[in-house]
């Protein structure tokens, strides 16, 4: 009640037909409903502001305010002509007194519009009376063309606003083109580029367009805007919605030409794309083998910002838009930020991504399964490569050694022929004893050379021998004389030189090191799975204990109503 509009809402209430029952009707009286055109001003503003067109409306309201103006000025004409208030009766027209009401009206709106617009000729004035009333008709034209031409100046920037500030952007992409010399073909395809976005009504920079809002407002529109796109996604599908309304506001959209790849085999994967609308392709390295296509609804990359790829997180393929393709981009930092609140959706979309690579790679598993069931388990556990001076032995080492014990070591050089001679005439009657102590100490195990090093360092690693070893032993012990002279003989004439096994050594070790890094790759592929297992179990675990709490709190929400309901 304090304010002012109360007391002008009270004025344009106040029952003034009353009064015709004593001055009879006049139609002045009705004036006072005037008043409350300051409302209808309001309204007219407000609704500028929520329309979705303010260009239109503001034409059209400039239009009806022109007409306003027309009428109530004819209406003032029409008042004065009717009062003799000029003192002339055929100034404007000469039937003035025979015509109808309605040719009267439009007779004084036709007058009142020449004079406003200043279009036309006017009928001269014959009184002073006249004369003033005609300038006043002018001057107050002058001002209605002035206001209106401002008007239509604001409407006409404002629709072409957009354009202008779109077409400033293209002219300096052109011109950086031109400064740079790009070749016509990728001038052409930039071109071409901006027609879309101006004819599709898309954004360059949404982020710039809505920077002004709150954090909340902002929330809101990603929210309808992106989060239909986002549950249609196979691994969110399920997921908690303060997961989802996390990631909308992380979502990037961008547009690619037709013939842009958006990822390309080899490169580190950083990035997750979600199809938004458009077609892309997934194209083997010749760039023509189409190998699949992805439509609206699918995804790809989540391997790479999940960290579950055995390839250092790089791309297993290329992918390439056909047309024109709207997605949505995921960096794996905002990924990874998201995830740390929600580590139940992180054991879900891990679980989903190994099964996905799994699907993916079962073919090169089931062959490295198969490889390893060939393979030697030992190998796999060893303590790594063993340099070549290790296993280097010298001369002098292998003229002290017996020649038959040198003979099946695996990783010790062959004697030399001098070496063997000596050994042979100088220690003729000491053969048959010495050969069967080598004897026993060679065959332990078919690596003799190792065992026998590693004793040295540790004498406690030695096992002892089982009794059907030492009995093959003692049954090999009796041929040794004859075995040994044998070996001896033909190592002395036939011999290799050391140079020889040392290549023979250089290209076990080559195999042997090539077997282990396919097992170590054969590790790396066996542990993707046994980490999908545990995590699946892991997952498993989470529901069930999700379950136990969901059911221990309905119970003790029952047994609470109980004692309630004891108590009453």
């Amino acid at each position: 009640m304090n304010s002012t509009t109360f007391y002008i809402d009270c004025l344009c209430l106040l029952p003034l037909d009353f009064l015709y029952l004593s001055i009879g009707f006049n139609s002045i009286l009705r004036s006072f409903r005037l008043v409350k055109i300051y409302r209808f001003w309001a309204f007219m503003d407000r609704t500028e502001r929520h329309t979705n067109y303010p260009n239109l409306f503001r034409s059209t309201s400039l239009i009806h305010y022109l007409l306003v103006i027309f009428h109530w000025n004819g209406c003032l004409y029409h008042i004065i002509y009717k009062n003799n208030g000029f003192g002339s009766k055929n100034w404007v027209f000469n039937d003035s007194e025979t015509a109808d009401v309605v040719k009267q009206y439009l007779q004084s709106y036709y007058w009142c519009t020449l004079a406003l617009t200043t279009i036309g000729d006017l009928p001269r004035p014959r009184s002073k009376g006249e004369y003033l009333f005609v300038i006043a008709q002018l001057l107050f034209g002058l001002l209605l063309f002035a206001t209106v031409l401002g008007h239509v100046a604001n409407i006409v920037t404002s629709v072409s606003a957009a354009r202008k500030e779109f077409q400033a952007k293209l002219d300096g992409v052109k011109t950086y083109m031109r400064m740079r010399r790009v070749p016509n073909h990728l001038q052409v395809k930039v071109i071409k580029w901006f027609d879309y976005l101006w004819l599709t009504q898309k954004c360059s920079d949404e982020e710039k367009a809505v920077s002004c809002l709150p954090d909340k407002l902002k929330a809101e529109i990603a929210i309808n805007v992106h989060l239909d796109t986002l549950r249609r996604v196979e691994i969110f599908q399920n997921t908690e919605a303060g997961f989802l309304c996390e990631l909308v506001l992380r979502l990037r959209p961008v547009l690619f030409s037709p013939g842009d790849y958006i990822c390309r085999k080899g490169e580190v994967g950083k990035e997750m794309y979600i199809v938004n609308r458009g077609r892309l392709q997934v194209v083997a390295d010749n760039g023509k083998t189409v190998l699949a296509t992805l439509k609206a609804g699918s995804y790809f990359g989540e391997i790479s910002i999940l960290n579950m790829g055995t390839a250092g997180n790089r791309r297993t393929a290329s992918v390439r838009s056909v047309g024109y393709s709207d997605l949505f981009v995921l960096s794996k930092k905002d990924m990874w930020d998201v995830l740390k609140e929600y580590p139940a959706a992180r054991v879900r979309l891990e679980a989903i991504a190994v099964k996905r690579l799994e699907k993916y790679k079962r073919a090169p598993l089931e062959k490295a399964a198969m490889g390893r069931c060939q393979s030697t388990p030992g190998l796999i556990e060893s303590r790594g490569r063993v340099p070549l001076e290790e296993m280097w032995i010298s001369p002098i080492d292998v003229r002290s050694a017996h020649p038959y014990s040198a003979g099946h070591s695996l990783f010790s050089p062959t004697p030399s022929p001098v070496t063997s001679r000596g050994q042979q005439s100088g220690h003729s009657n000491n053969n048959n004893n010495t050969n069967n102590n080598n004897n026993t100490r060679s065959m332990d195990s078919p690596m003799s050379a190792t065992s026998s090093g590693q004793s040295s360092e540790d004498p406690t690693a030695r096992a002892p021998q089982s009794a059907a070893t030492q009995a093959s032993t003692g049954r090999q012990s009796t041929q040794s004389g004859m075995t040994c002279n044998s070996m001896t003989q033909l190592m002395s004439e036939g011999a290799t030189p050391l140079l020889g096994t040392h290549e023979a050594l250089l290209a076990e070790i080559k195999r042997l090191r090539e077997r282990l890094i396919s097992l170590e790759t054969e590790n790396a592929a066996m542990s993707v799975k046994l980490n999908q297992q545990q995590w699946e179990v892991e997952h498993r675990l989470a529901e069930i204990e999700m379950q136990i709490c969901g059911a221990s709190s309905t119970s003790s929400i029952e047994d609470n109503e109980r004692n309630r309901e004891s108590i009453i």
